[in-house]
């Protein structure tokens, strides 16, 4: 048998119940699996270890090794030394029997590893191959057929040998039977010794916890019909990537219009040259669960390890390192933004821009790594659920993708706005339903043959109701060629217009049909995208396990269900989503009401019950189920988790829709108390996303303490970051320095150091606008005097959204320089860019570049301040931050004026103030406008830039912004006096320069009005 392979075994489609044939040998002729295993360089272990260490490593090893053999039904057939065979036999069936051998194998590899570092030894290593056949199977007295020749057992010998360390080698008929329950990787053509028929040889990468879109058909052998085009231009794009580097294809195309069939076939088109296919479903409702794709791609093999709620970082560097990615860095980043129980929480400390490079590294390396071994398949399925940090990643590897050998296909329904993807010059492919011939050619394909007879008078009336939809064709066939008896009479006339309509009724009659599978399948639809047989009796008190387990079996025949293979349990999904989506859409309201509140009960007593249910979607199911007053809790809950990941648009969306239905509670219940706890957590994401003295964060504030003032006394502290950001989002100086003197005097009393810093933070800000510098420097030396590093991680975030001691730091070096004390300043200013750049906190980052860009400005250092607007650009456009872009254009186009061109640096400078206003952050505009008159006034604009300037003085006294004001009056003399305007005028506003400075204490302003005085010769009476 060693020399020829001409028997090959014929693949049973489910297992027999029957005994294998008898062969003349008094035996049966059955489908094995057979699994070898051996360490790499034992020899040389032995030479390097003491012999007792290195039997204490063995037995261990082997130890591991028949545990997970055992524990996965196999059968020790051998064992020597360092090595052993073992076999996974007819009782358990084919297909089982290959995928547990895998699994087993698997277990071997990682047991081994396991045993490596419990020993301090990073060079234990092992191999092992799985391969089946046909064997013969000899009776024994004790009844258990024991194998006397199997292919199976000499196949997975060899491939053992030729296995890399730490790699699970299977045969092309042992992956052939557990391709649809785990992931391979095609190592190629091999010969192997003493076979004369070469064999093809895969990896085995793991055990697929979801099964994914491709086999979202029944018919997974059925001919695919159509999208000849398609495929055409798929192929030209696969050869692209072995000869030119990575493509990205996005196909279009409704619900059951055949998207996951043609990735089935992108599949098979590249089998044989790609080193990996990695595939991700975005789920309905995911598009606020951040990383949805790639947590529901690993949860399912974590979820219930070591007794644990959710997703280990373990299992995260687990299955990372399964697929080739070893980089700490990048299994550290992921483990963090999926939110993996022990994950680094340092990360937490920084800001969302560290995060976000951070990210995009990790992208970058998990690709490379991927690709190493040759050219994969990346596919991501329904990217119109997906939410924006995954949308985020999947732009940057679309980005980096040409630069390696990637094909990267995405899915998606039409209307979708996919132009992040066109960015990599995407190729778009769009899906149109079947013509009519094609259709007719599915329609054939789907037909069973003992009811041939009845098609043609079926065809026009299938044709209509499919619409040359691929899935609705598969499901109307079913159901007519089960359901309907040739006269279709009453079916012509009744079916819907609709395609979608009319799938509703096909589900809606085959479930008729079904008995209590019906109320499994809704249940199931109400559950999501999986659901045990545990949630199922949740929802379904009513029905024991048995009949549950009997209706699922039921829905899975009739091709509702798929079973999804997850550790510890069965688990079930849904084959298509529009399915589910149709039957959770037929129900009654209060149907799904009464369902959604089982499970939302249910699950909050024991989230161990369904593990993979996140806080939102858990939220969405309160939500659902009427609890609202549960339901605010938990979006609020969800929001903070994703903005502890730096997930800030997730967060935003999560705390705003808290806030929607905070509306949805009735008199008597405690909602101020909730809604304050959502603006609590909103304020400063939305501070940082739209702008700090936006419309929308104004009101946000505005609202939150006339709420906040209605609460307890004795509660007023709790809410102090709402009262903090009011006062920050105040729309003038004046009202700001009322309102942070309210703030003061309502919060004496407090003893929080916190506070007392946070209040110190309010008064130093308002009194530096206001020019007082005296006051503003002593509340900086009080407020940094009570700063705790560790307790301003959290209270960056909820006071204005930056960090307190890098606005003191700020603050005092522009106070210094204007009092005349510039290495005093300038030293501050040191302090604070090393400071921010320690803490890479963003928002307090784009704070401390607008105070370098300021402090150049106040300096005349054009050189310095156009390097400045450069960074702050670029931070701008990494972070989204609209604001900051504003400034950047402003300051950009005032160094440009000064240099390069006048014309086109007041343009720039224009467009930066007007987006500035646009977005209503314009925290300067008296300084604004003087540029904006200085400008003008190098233009011999002389008029226009007086009226500017008069305009400038005028805001300054209505806000309060007074601290610039000195300078407004002297650029207004200047400007007279260029426009030959009456003398009497200029020496006024001279004279209100001086005095002004010198009741602020402001010499450098002081010492410019005086400059200006002796240069336009006037004289100044004091």
């Amino acid at each position: 048998m060693l020399e020829s392979r001409g028997n090959k075994p014929r693949k049973p489609t489910k297992p027999s119940g029957r005994k294998g044939r008898l062969s003349e040998y008094g035996g049966e002729r059955r489908i094995v699996t057979a699994l070898c295993y051996d360490l790499v360089g034992s020899t040389r272990l032995l030479h390097l270890l003491d012999i007792e260490d290195y039997q204490d490593l063995i037995v261990a090893f082997q130890n591991a090794a028949k545990q997970s053999i055992i524990a996965h039904s196999g059968v020790i057939q051998h064992e020597a030394g360092d090595g052993g065979v073992a076999l996974f036999n007819v009782e358990i069936g084919a297909k089982d029997a290959a995928s547990l051998a895998i699994r087993a194998g698997l277990g071997i590899v990682e047991g081994c590893a396991r045993v490596g570092r419990e020993a301090g030894r990073d060079d234990l290593h092992v191999r092992v191959g799985i391969a089946t056949s046909v064997a013969l199977i000899q009776e024994t007295q004790d009844e258990k057929g024991e194998p006397v020749a199997a292919a199976a057992l000499a196949i997975a010998t060899r491939l053992e040998e030729i296995a890399a360390p730490d790699t699970v080698f299977v045969s092309g008929d042992t992956r052939d039977l557990a391709g649809r329950s785990h992931a391979f990787v095609f190592e190629g053509v091999k010969t192997l010794k003493g076979f004369t028929v070469p064999e093809k040889v895969w990896r085995a990468l793991g055990h697929k916890i979801e099964v994914d879109r491709f086999y979202a058909f029944g018919s997974l052998g059925g001919r695919f019909i159509g999208r000849e085009s398609e495929l055409r231009t798929i192929a030209a794009c696969w050869e692209r990537v072995a000869a030119t580097g990575g493509e990205i294809l996005l196909l279009e195309g409704d619900a059951g219009i055949g998207k996951s069939r043609l990735l089935r076939e992108v599949r098979k088109m590249t089998r044989d040259r790609r080193s990996g296919l990695f595939f991700f479903q975005c789920l309905p409702g995911g598009h606020r669960s951040t990383l949805h794709p790639l947590l529901n791609s690993i949860v399912g093999a974590a979820s219930g390890q070591d007794d644990q709620l959710g997703l280990s970082a373990h299992a995260v560097a687990t299955r990372f390192e399964r697929n080739g990615i070893r980089d700490a860095e990048t299994i550290e980043t992921f483990a963090y933004l999926l939110g993996a129980l022990g994950r680094n929480q340092q990360l937490a400390d920084n800001a969302p821009k560290a995060i976000r490079e951070r990210a995009f590294r990790a992208v970058f390396r998990a690709l490379a790594a991927l690709c190493a071994n040759g050219p994969i398949v990346l596919a991501v399925e329904d990217i119109h659920w997906i939410d924006p940090t995954s949308q985020d990643l999947l732009a940057e590897a679309a980005r980096v993708a040409r630069q390696l050998p990637i094909l990267l296909v995405a899915t998606a329904r039409p209307g979708f706005a996919a132009d992040w993807l066109d960015a990599a010059n995407a190729t778009r492919l769009t899906l149109a339903p079947l013509d009519r011939y094609e259709t007719r050619q599915a329609i054939e394909a789907s037909w069973p043959e003992q009811r041939r007879a009845m098609l043609p008078g079926l065809y026009d009336v299938m044709e209509r109701i499919s619409g040359g939809v691929p899935l609705f064709i598969e499901q109307i066939c079913q159901w007519i060629s089960e359901d309907v008896a040739t006269d279709t009479t009453n079916l012509s006339d009744n079916v819907k217009p609709s395609h979608v309509s009319a799938f509703e009724e096909i589900l809606d009659a085959r479930l008729n049909h079904l008995g209590t599978a019906k109320d499994v399948a809704r249940a199931g639809a109400v559950a999501g995208t999986r659901f045990t047989l545990s949630l199922l009796r949740a929802l379904l008190p009513g029905l024991s396990k048995t009949s549950l387990a009997k209706a699922a079996e039921t829905l899975s025949d009739s091709g509702f269900l798929v079973r999804i293979r997850a550790r510890g349990h069965t688990t079930y999904g849904f084959r298509h989503a529009l399915i589910q989506e149709t039957i959770y859409n037929a129900l009654l309201r209060r149907q799904r009401q009464a369902l959604h509140r089982r499970l939302f009960l249910a699950v909050s007593q024991n989230r161990q019950l369904a593990a993979w249910i996140d806080t939102g979607r858990l939220a969405e199911h309160a939500e659902s189920a009427g609890h609202i007053e549960s339901a605010i809790e938990l979006y609020t809950a969800a929001g903070k988790e994703s903005s502890s990941r730096s997930a800030m648009v997730e967060a935003r969306n999560y705390l705003e829709h808290a806030l929607a239905i905070c509306d949805q509670l009735g008199e008597g219940h405690a909602i101020e108390p909730l809604q304050l706890s959502a603006l609590t957590s909103l304020g400063p994401i939305l501070t940082g996303l739209v702008g700090l003295n936006s419309p929308p964060a104004r009101k946000l504030y505005e609202d939150g303490v006339a709420i906040a003032r209605r609460q307890p006394m004795a509660d007023q502290s709790r809410w102090f970051p709402i009262y903090w950001g009011w006062w920050l989002t105040g729309t003038d100086f004046r009202i700001m320095h009322d309102r942070a003197l309210q703030v003061r005097a309502m919060l004496a009393g407090a003893e929080d150091p916190e506070i007392k810093l946070q209040v110190n933070h309010c008064i130093w800000a308002i009194y530096f606008n206001l020019g007082h510098h005296r006051e503003t420097q002593d509340a900086i030396k009080a407020g940094l005097a009570l700063y705790d590093e560790q307790s301003a991680k959290t209270n960056r975030t909820l006071f204005g959204g930056h960090d307190a001691k890098v606005c003191g730091l700020g603050q005092l070096a522009l106070s210094l320089w204007l009092t005349g004390q510039s290495k005093a300043s300038d030293a501050a200013l040191s302090k604070m860019v090393a400071f921010v750049d320690r803490i890479s906190h963003a928002p307090s980052k784009a704070h401390s570049l607008d105070t370098e860009a300021v402090s150049a400005f106040y300096r005349d250092d054009y050189a310095r301040l156009a390097e400045i607007s450069g960074r702050m650009a670029d931070f701008a456009k990494l972070h989204e931050m609209q604001s900051l872009s504003g400034l950047s254009l402003l300051f950009a186009g005032w160094a440009r004026a000064h240099g390069e061109s006048l014309t086109s640096g007041h343009a720039m400078f224009l467009d930066g103030l007007s987006l500035l206003r646009s977005l209503g952050t314009v925290a300067d505009l008296p300084i604004y406008l003087s540029m904006h008159a200085t400008l003008l006034g190098h233009a011999e604009k002389y008029e226009s830039a007086v009226e500017v300037t008069n305009d400038a003085i005028e805001k300054s006294r209505e806000t309060g912004h007074a601290y610039w004001l000195a300078e407004l009056y002297r650029r207004r003399a200047v400007l007279n006096a260029r426009g030959n305007a009456i003398t009497d005028s200029i020496v006024a506003d001279l004279t209100s320069a001086v005095e002004i400075a010198e009741s602020q204490g402001a010499k450098a302003l002081l010492k410019r009005a005086r400059h200006s005085i002796q240069e336009l010769g006037v004289a100044v009476q004091r």
